[in-house]
């Protein structure tokens, strides 16, 4: 049933027999583990020091996604890859990977910090997400905010606790358009509590909601669009930050029961 409404964004549709849908063609060959990565420079140079197969590939008319298969200290098989960007590829990348097998996600990226005072490299676990992107309304009924799965978010906060390691939890504000995040915009999202500012967690949180999929992000806190002018602060070639993080993510995976 077609839930109409005056804007075609918020119109919903609660039939979930699309006409295409990638387990239609997609066979269930991966691992049900995976790690999913922005960090392209950071993760072909763990697939050149581990030597990581390819196990498939996520598919594009522009690019192709390999997928590699990391093998955990327990002889535990991952997933280990690049997705596509923003929210509509975002979406894709999970319905492919659930398509074909994966059931459990831990995503790592970085994002713009709108809080003034910010440390580049600071861990935030994103609990819910400002749906300012359209993808999550072909997904989820049209609301302000989607939450991450809280036994995903609930489990990554306690082993990080119990590491030791300095993180903060908080709502992320998700957006389609990297030019558009004006000052007026930036002070209304601090002020409903959004700590960062990225263009794929709404989707990936809906996508979780709909199918029922254990997921939940690490961000490191990046460039700074909390003033009047943009502060990049080399956010983009902190190599050690992503190294780390995307380590961590894996461990995090491992132990994940």
């Amino acid at each position: 049933m077609i839930l109409e409404h005056q804007y075609p964004i918020c119109e919903f549709d609660t039939d979930r027999n699309a006409v295409i849908q990638a387990a239609g063609f997609l066979e269930k060959t991966l691992p049900e583990k995976c790690v999913i990565t922005f960090f392209r420079k950071e993760l072909l140079q763990l697939v050149e020091e581990r030597q990581l197969p390819v196990i498939g590939r996520l598919y594009s008319e522009v690019m192709d996604s390999p997928i590699y298969q990391y093998t955990a200290g327990n002889g535990e098989t991952i997933c280990l890859l690049l997705p596509f960007m923003t929210a509509p590829g975002a979406a894709t990348t999970i319905e492919d990977l659930h398509a074909m097998g994966c059931e459990r996600f831990l995503i790592c990226g970085g994002a713009g910090s709108l809080r003034k005072g910010s440390r580049v490299g600071q861990i935030v676990v994103p609990t819910a997400a400002v749906r300012d992107e359209g993808t999550s309304y072909h997904y989820l009924p049209p609301a302000r905010e989607v939450e991450c799965h809280r036994g995903a978010a609930d489990y990554v906060l306690a082993a990080l606790e119990k590491l030791g390691l300095p993180h903060t939890a908080g709502k992320t504000w998700t957006t389609d358009v990297a030019y558009r995040e004006t000052p007026a915009l930036v002070e209304r999202r601090r002020e409903e509590g959004c700590l960062t500012v990225e263009m794929e967690a709404a989707a990936f949180f809906a996508l979780s909601e709909y199918y029922d999929l254990p997921l939940s992000q690490l961000l490191y806190i990046g460039d700074d669009v909390s003033g009047r002018e943009w502060d990049k602060r080399s956010w983009d070639s902190r190599k050690s930050i992503r190294e780390n993080l995307i380590a961590l993510s894996l461990k995090l995976m491992e132990e994940w029961a």
